[in-house]
């Protein structure tokens, strides 16, 4: 039995660019992934019933997304689904994490979760969770991770698995429309109006106009004195180490440019919505009028102005873009050469989610991100910083359009001003 649900906003925002340039998120390459080390073997027949409790406890794994004969994409919501789990013996640990980031996942075929099994022959295991990102996001995968090893203490030891009663992703759907939502959605909308006024034509060019097509990633680290140096920093300054590292892009990545338009793409959660997967997702569009580029104390208290409007106004992009129309152009652009864009800025904090059980069975300790092959996302440049036990940047580019020199030049350039404002 299947049910239709509504599209979230942040969904619809994804189906229109899918509409702008199709095949770009409705297609089984469009995943988030984990990757964890287990330092012991894994019963698979225990994680294989985990697997299911995990899929049975979140809707939005039971969701097909398709295209009807019609040209109408829908998600419907399938009543139950069995969970699947590829169990691998493992030589070369590169290559079972490339294979698991790399293989086809589509998005019509619940449940939209993979887990593979790897078993190495030291007697450890690795683990990879796959969710195909119209389904789920960047909070969700640690969700699922603590879900999954709840779920396996329980199954291991002979108690209940872990219920259902979480915020269901039908509900956040159909929350969207609520009355409520909509009259905060109307009255933050004239505060967009104002601030997106003529932003099209900021847009950045891009050093070579080109095709999408050949994405690369570059990652490089935070050293941990400096990043524990801005949060002192941040604290003296009453604002935020995400302000810094905002700064800190605009200041390199827009370097010279006064007026930067810096998308940045949060959590879209309220609490009450923390523990259900989905995809989520919201961009806020904050525009940094510079002054003096190279005044960092003026920047970095322009950007934290920014920030707080930004998060007061806390919308939809979605219902954001009519009120920009030349934005939503410059976004849905479905020219084959690209030649303005907007890089986007997000921070991956670490997420409030750790095992139930005071002694779980299976802990889960994450691969370094390095490790990991970086999944394909839609967009030309992607600066991403990533907050776990280190600190560490990716950024996901167009290799047509930026070449590997200036995304180099561009990471020592923002880590010099990371230093900088350290030393302030």
């Amino acid at each position: 039995m299947t049910t239709e649900i509504p599209f979230t906003y942040a969904q619809q925002l994804l189906l229109g660019l899918e509409q702008a340039v199709p095949g770009s998120v409705v297609n089984s390459t469009f995943i988030v992934r984990a990757a964890y080390r287990v330092a012991h073997e894994v019963d698979a027949g225990v994680l294989r019933l985990a697997v299911d409790d995990v899929v049975a406890r979140h809707d939005a794994l039971r969701t097909a997304v398709s295209r009807d004969p019609d040209g109408e994409v829908r998600a419907r919501v399938h009543e139950s689904a069995p969970g699947r789990l590829l169990v691998h013996d493992v030589d070369d640990e590169d290559a079972f994490l490339a294979m698991a980031t790399g293989s086809a996942y589509p998005p019509e075929e619940p449940p939209l979760l993979w887990v593979h099994l790897g078993r190495c022959a030291d007697g450890t295991s690795l683990l990879v969770i796959v969710a195909h990102h119209l389904t789920s996001d960047a909070w969700s995968l640690p969700l699922l991770a603590r879900d999954l090893s709840d779920a396996y203490t329980a199954r291991l030891r002979g108690g209940p698995p872990p219920g259902s009663a979480v915020m269901g992703y039908a509900e956040v759907a159909a929350d969207d429309f609520s009355p409520a939502w909509e009259r905060t959605i109307t009255d933050a909308l004239p505060y967009w109006k104002e601030r997106l006024d003529g932003v099209a034509e900021l847009a950045m060019p891009v050093p070579t106009p080109g095709r999408r097509g050949d994405q690369r990633t570059c990652r490089f680290p935070v050293p941990g004195p400096l990043w524990r140096d801005l949060g002192r920093v941040a604290r003296r300054r009453r604002t935020t180490p995400f302000t810094l590292l905002l700064t800190a892009f605009t200041a390199s990545v827009w370097a010279g440019r006064h007026d930067a338009v810096v998308p940045v793409i949060t959590a879209g959660r309220k609490p009450s919505e923390w523990y259900t997967a989905g995809f989520m997702l919201n961009m806020l569009w904050l525009r940094i009028t510079t002054g003096d580029p190279a005044d960092l104390d003026e920047l970095s208290r322009r950007a934290d102005e920014a920030c707080r409007a930004a998060y007061r106004h806390d919308v939809p992009l979605l219902r954001v873009l009519p009120e920009a129309p030349e934005l939503a152009a410059v976004m849905f652009d479905p020219s084959e050469v690209v030649e303005r864009t907007f890089p986007v800025f997000q921070l991956i904090p670490r997420t409030p989610f750790a095992p139930t059980a005071e002694d779980p069975a299976l802990v889960l300790t994450p691969v370094p991100e390095e490790r990991q092959p970086a999944p394909v996302m839609p967009v030309h440049l992607l600066w991403s910083m990533r907050v776990d036990e280190e600190v560490v940047g990716i950024v996901a580019y167009e290799a047509a359009m930026f070449g590997r020199d200036w995304v180099e030049a561009k990471v020592a350039g923002f880590l010099r001003v990371l230093e900088r404002l350290a030393d302030a």
